[in-house]
């Protein structure tokens, strides 16, 4: 009977990704096997390797889309593995990725290289993460009125864990003891982190869309400040409300529609009404009472 995981024998590899377009585009990658295939491309091009399987973790179920996708390996990645069929080595599946300290880049007309010369970014350090090893790669942050405090990260190696993209996208959970934070950062430059005492920082680099297709509640406890630069712009379809003990409105304030006053309606300086002064008024000559100036307005 054919060798297969579980009877007959089983066969472990170490290699390298140099292919990870997979068309069936079920996360599998070609991998070049030490031991197995030659570093010339010439004996068996990328093209000629065999397809390897992921296997994923048990938080992903791999089926029906759910749990984590199977695209996190890239070429130029070191893996290690199995064969399925034993020593006929013809169906590898792939158990993890192994980092390492890169220390030339890739030389794309060899084998266990990334054909792409893409991979590795850098050579002489850590293939972990730069910002799971304590180094900060924020860019500086966007100016604001407010003065949001600054980003609190002093990380430990091994104490960040850190998921980033090939195009900067990362997320961060910071354990380190003293400094723990969480942070989600797109390449542009928009992210939120929250600190270690639990105030939350939020940078929007362009424009912010909030739709709340039921009702929204904002209770804030202690005071709120607001900055805007340009326009503000309120529409309401019901009733508004304001409940307040004092409002203090610097500016001019031009009002469409009626206006109802319930209690008393004071002007320090002086109220015009339809272009009539309510200081500076007078009333015409009124037959039988004399002729004069209106004392102020009682």
């Amino acid at each position: 009977m054919r060798d297969f995981v579980g009877r007959g024998d089983f066969t472990w590899f170490f290699g390298v990704v140099e292919d990870r377009n997979d068309p069936e585009q079920l996360g599998r990658v070609r991998v070049r096997a030490y031991g197995y295939h030659s570093e010339n491309k010439s004996d068996i091009p990328t093209n000629s390797l065999p397809w390897a399987v992921p296997l994923n973790n048990i938080n992903s179920a791999s089926v029906s889309g759910l749990g984590d996708s199977p695209t996190g390996l890239v070429e130029g990645s070191w893996v290690v593995g199995f064969f399925l069929d034993g020593d006929r080595a013809q169906e590898p599946a792939i158990i993890g990725s192994l980092a390492g300290s890169p220390s030339q880049v890739a030389e794309t007309t060899l084998g266990f290289n990334d054909p792409n010369g893409v991979y590795p970014r850098y050579t002489g350090e850590s293939d972990v993460n730069k910002r799971a090893r304590g180094e900060n790669t924020t860019p500086t942050k966007v100016t604001d009125k407010i003065n949001s405090p600054d980003s609190k990260f002093a990380a430990v190696y091994p104490m960040n864990q850190v998921r980033e993209t090939e195009s900067g996208h990362y997320k961060e959970y910071d354990d380190t003891p003293g400094a723990e934070r969480i942070k989600e950062f797109h390449r542009s430059g928009t992210m939120y982190e929250v600190y270690p005492d639990g105030d939350k920082v939020t940078t929007v680099v362009k424009d912010n869309y909030s739709i709340v297709a039921g009702n929204d509640s904002v209770h804030v406890k202690g005071n709120v400040t607001v900055f805007i630069d340009g326009n503000a712009d309120l529409t309401v379809s019901g009733t508004t409300t304001v409940d307040t003990p004092t409002t203090n409105w610097t500016g001019n304030i031009n009002l469409t529609g009626d206006l109802d006053i319930t209690g008393k309606s004071t002007a320090s300086v002086d109220h015009v009404s339809a272009g009539i002064s309510g200081k500076g008024h007078t009333h015409r000559d009124t037959p039988g009472l004399g002729a004069g100036t209106t004392s102020k307005p009682q």
